[in-house]
């Protein structure tokens, strides 16, 4: 299974540098996604995130009752486990490893990530992985950007490519998420595309041609938005919430 290089983790991790464990603030559309449609834990289930620095829906899943947990490549998961609990949020193991080679010792309530599989160019084997952590009766979520849908692609091609080659477009596919989770015996409760029209770029300094498309796209906002959520072409983000059978 082949996954981010080592000079795209330096990246992730320079990133990460000057950011410190949060919780995703209140109008966020994918935290009230989870609030919506995450079920409250009960008698002290426990939530895993894969990828989980700085844990902003980690941290919302602790709001909903779930003991949290996560795996990260990034040096700063070792700060998780204060973060959030000085949150008041109740914290399991918090550990510093490459998921890919790390072979976790027990089953999860909750098994979640949040733009993560899409770095993976074997995401199916990836996906996998995901579900083979789940207890039974428990809960896989995932969650990537949107960069495949016709009118998302064009813009992050034309303004974000330098980003855009991070992520691997095949994977931000929720139907074939949805398909390959049936076949392993899951009950598919949701999955498809979230949120209305919003662009986001993690690319150098645009150039002047860049700069003119921007402006453009900056005034077929508001029209874009107009268009409806959760719609393939335009919406940001991927999502789907399955439960793992009880047998």
């Amino acid at each position: 299974m082949s996954g981010p290089t080592l000079v795209e983790q330096a990246y992730w991790d320079a990133s990460y540098a000057n950011m410190r464990p949060c919780i995703a603030p209140v109008g966020d559309v994918v935290r009230q996604w989870l609030e919506r449609e995450v079920p409250h834990a009960t008698g002290g289930q426990h939530a895993l995130e894969i990828g989980c620095y700085p844990g902003r829906y980690l941290a919302v899943l602790g709001t909903l009752g779930y003991v949290v947990h996560g795996i990260d490549l990034t040096p700063g998961v070792v700060q998780m486990k204060p973060a959030l609990g000085a949150m008041g949020l109740h914290t399991g193991d918090f550990i510093h490893a490459d998921f890919l080679h790390y072979v976790p010792q027990r089953k999860y309530d909750l098994v979640s990530s949040f733009g993560f599989i899409e770095h993976f160019h074997d995401w199916k084997g990836m996906v996998e992985r995901h579900a083979d952590l789940v207890a039974p009766g428990g809960l896989l979520v995932l969650e990537t950007p949107n960069f495949r849908g016709w009118v998302q692609q064009l813009f992050h091609r034309a303004l974000d490519a330098t980003n855009l080659r991070r992520h691997h477009l095949g994977a931000m596919r929720p139907t074939e998420w949805a398909r390959m989770l049936h076949l392993a015996g899951f009950q598919v409760i949701s999955h498809g595309y979230l949120g209305s029209f919003s662009f986001w770029s993690d690319s150098p300094a645009p150039n002047l041609m860049q700069r003119a498309l921007r402006r453009v796209l900056c005034a077929l906002v508001p029209w874009l938005e107009r268009k409806g959520t959760g719609r393939e072409a335009l919406a940001p983000y991927c999502i789907l919430i399955a439960r793992k059978p009880l047998d």
